[in-house]
């Protein structure tokens, strides 16, 4: 078994017992294809989670009567998901990059990301067209730092002229923004680095086990602007003010009219254009003009697949 099917078993976990207080061990072992031994296991990691903050009065309480399971201090689960269209964007762009990758072996993440969108308006195929196809090295990274080998990358960097070839013992895998990231050690340097999928040419695994474990600590790859990052001013409508969630700003600033001008840097620009066309005519490139090209092919490619 699989630490996928193990993530997707605990997600439902919950819920499932919320539904069926008083469930035994054995049901509960049946229900979701395991035994007995393993929902065990489950229900002691279930003491360490709960809700944001995770307070003392935050986490759940999971208590055995005899056989049977009794979950405390998960009421909130019980009430409807009431999203902001920041919060649903930002998990519809993040469950996006997921599914991508792990669709096929979650498929309740697909069918729940499609109740998120039919309920906040947000489009089917928006963001289908809108990236390179890079997920194909996630599964190539996951497969490494599972087994414990060293890759081989052909990454192309910030600053490099074409991609180079950089021997990594890779840590860990994260998604932002629709983007994926490697964490790992980089051996021509002999420092942690953080590598973006989508710059990667080629990955490789090597026949070499990886000899750098992971930092006892090791926080998520976080966007640091450049130099040579793409400065962009935005327009927005009021109904467009969810992108300033989205996005890191440099400087907002406020006209008569209600609208805001935003100034930022990024070093994803297909990202960008993707959420400048998801905002639905309520967002405008006012720079660059690549940008702007850019927004407008992808529109004029997304219109002809509609079609």
């Amino acid at each position: 078994m699989s630490a996928t099917d193990d993530v997707a078993r605990m997600l439902t976990l919950v819920p499932w017992l919320i539904e069926r207080p008083g469930a035994d061990l054995e049901e509960t072992a049946n229900a979701f294809g395991v035994d007995v031994p393993t929902i065990r296991r489950d229900l002691s990691h279930l003491d360490f989670c709960g809700l944001p903050g995770l307070g003392g009065g935050d986490l759940f309480e999971v208590d055995l009567v005899g056989e049977r399971i009794v979950v405390r201090m998960a009421d909130e689960l019980r009430r409807p998901l009431r999203p902001t269209p920041r919060e649903a964007l930002r998990l519809v762009l993040t469950v996006d990059a997921v599914e991508a990758v792990l669709g096929d072996q979650i498929p309740a993440l697909r069918s729940a990301v499609g109740k998120v969108r039919e309920a906040t308006g947000i489009a089917e195929a928006t963001a289908d067209v809108l990236e390179p196809d890079h997920t194909r090295w996630t599964a190539l990274a996951r497969r490494a730092i599972a087994e414990g080998h060293r890759v081989e990358l052909h990454y192309q960097g910030r600053d490099d002229d074409r991609p180079q070839r950089r021997c990594v013992d890779p840590w860990a895998l994260h998604v932002r923004q629709g983007a994926w990231y490697l964490q790992g050690h980089d051996l021509s340097v002999d420092d942690r680095r953080t590598f973006r999928l989508d710059r990667v040419a080629h990955l490789e695994i090597l026949d070499e086990p990886r000899t750098r474990s992971a930092p006892d600590e090791l926080p998520p790859p976080r966007y640091a602007p450049s130099d040579d990052d793409l400065e962009v001013e935005l327009e927005l409508a009021p109904g467009g003010r969810w992108l300033l969630d989205a996005v890191d700003a440099d400087e907002v600033t406020e006209l008569p009219s209600g609208h805001a001008v935003v100034r930022l840097r990024t070093d994803a620009p297909t990202w960008l254009a993707r959420l400048v066309l998801m905002a639905g005519g309520a967002a405008e490139v006012r720079a660059p003009a690549s940008l702007r090209e850019q927004v407008a092919r992808t529109a004029r490619l997304a219109h002809a697949n509609y079609a």
